[in-house]
């Protein structure tokens, strides 16, 4: 393992951030895209006539024009592209939420220099817009230049706000408007305390076969699990001495298979404890198996539920676009779930291998964490490696990020978290 400080817990936070005075200047030309869903193409049409009266000019390029996009704003001098969303309903599937990705990378791609991106949206929370915070943590390290920011508008906010957002340009990436006041993501330490063993019960966990899987497995086994389901398309159960283990073969999107692993965890009347979902790398098994499981456990909620996502969902990764999407999803559908009265937490793990960012943890490190994240109460929760000093020498950029501002350049305090034990762990 790579040297460096012990590693710590983090989370976002939202501080008040009020839009500084627009710079005088001559009037801007902005292009006004959407995935032409009719609810976009509406506020498109609005925010053109607000940028009109405040002495701007709106331009539009229909979809089937985008291999033009980078002529049209290299010719247009266009100070930036602006992303509009649709309602919150149509993003919903999985598959939509995908789409509207793929609508906004094919944007991305055609961009060069010298023009910001704006993805703007109104969520409501739906996990099918907010995870667009995983592609502008990303473009943080890919396309700097293009200073990509995700602006998110509650029901209340006019198209005057999103007017002011643009010209004033603000150099915040992540910002909420809620009841007329505007507030911006920061990257912060969390506080965690300490937690208690799983307990007795039933425990399920997808993608069980993997090599996170088995170690979850065998700490839930140490905390004293009854029954433990291991769900995967490939392989079967590891001895866990006292501990009942089965194996749900089967891909965790597929129709059924959340089903049948709910039914193996609660046979007998057992309880369901909780649910470990750490389902790789693809888009369709992290999102649409979470969906699945949500369905399935509609009439037998566990007491709890971890969804294992990514610390690229949390501080954006180069190259990582796809896994931070897709994390960025459960990070969002945890928050969804909680906001509902159901349980969830997302925990960003630090990467386990060398990385360009963050320093490897192992997994038994890790997973000490578990029973601390569980209690802290938090719909997520990063843990990883930091060494600040190292990343604003690698990533000078991200210290003009305002996402970073209160971690970059802040000294690492000398111990780690006390919260987190740091007793070994037998998993034999």
């Amino acid at each position: 393992m790579s040297p460096g400080p012990a590693y710590r817990s983090f989370g976002t936070s939202w501080i008040e951030a009020p839009l500084p005075p627009v710079p005088p200047g001559e009037p801007a030309s902005w292009l006004l895209l959407t995935d032409e869903h009719p609810v976009a193409l509406g506020r498109a049409v609005a925010l053109a006539l607000a940028l009109a009266e405040a002495g701007d000019e709106a331009l539009s390029l229909p979809q089937d024009d985008l291999g033009e996009l980078a002529a049209f704003v290299a010719e247009r001098r266009v100070r930036g592209v602006v992303f509009l969303t649709g309602a919150p309903h149509a993003y919903h599937d999985p598959e939509d939420a995908q789409d509207l990705l793929l609508s906004v990378l094919s944007v991305v791609a055609r961009l060069g220099p010298g023009v910001r991106l704006h993805l703007v949206t109104q969520s409501s929370g739906e996990p099918g817009l907010v995870f667009l915070r995983g592609l502008v943590r990303a473009l943080a390290f890919d396309r700097p230049g293009l200073r990509a920011s995700l602006v998110d508008c509650d029901a209340r906010s006019e198209v005057e706000v999103l007017v002011r957002e643009l010209r004033s340009d603000a150099p915040d990436d992540e910002v909420r408007w809620r009841h007329d006041v505007r507030y911006a993501a920061r990257l912060t330490r969390v506080p965690l305390a300490g937690g208690v063993p799983a307990g007795p019960g039933a425990y399920a966990i997808t993608g069980g076969f993997g090599v996170l899987g088995q170690a979850t497995a065998r700490r839930l086994a140490d905390g004293g699990a009854t029954r433990i389901v291991l769900c995967g398309r490939h392989g079967g159960p590891v001895a866990l001495p006292g501990v009942d283990v089965v194996a749900v073969t089967g891909d965790i999107a597929e129709p059924g298979v959340a089903e049948r692993l709910v039914a193996a965890a609660t046979a007998d009347g057992l309880r369901l404890r909780g649910i470990v979902h750490t389902p790789g790398s693809r888009w369709r098994a992290k999102v649409l198996g979470a969906c699945r499981l949500h369905e399935a456990t509609a009439d037998t909620p566990p007491d709890w539920w971890l969804l294992y996502s990514s610390s690229a969902a949390l501080f954006g990764a180069p190259g990582r676009t796809a896994a931070a999407t897709a994390d960025a999803w459960l990070d969002a559908f945890a928050a969804w779930r909680r906001s509902r009265g159901l349980p969830a937490t997302t925990v960003n793990w630090g990467p386990w291998t060398a990385d360009p960012l963050l320093d490897p943890m192992t997994l038994t490190e890790g997973l000490e964490a578990l029973p601390a994240v569980l209690a802290s109460g938090l719909p997520s929760v990063g843990i990883a490696r930091l060494d600040t000093a190292r990343v604003a020498a690698r990533y000078p950029e991200l210290t003009r990020r305002p996402f970073f501002s209160a971690l970059l350049g802040e000294p690492e305090p000398p111990d780690s978290d006390p919260a987190i034990p740091r007793r070994p762990v037998n998993h034999a």
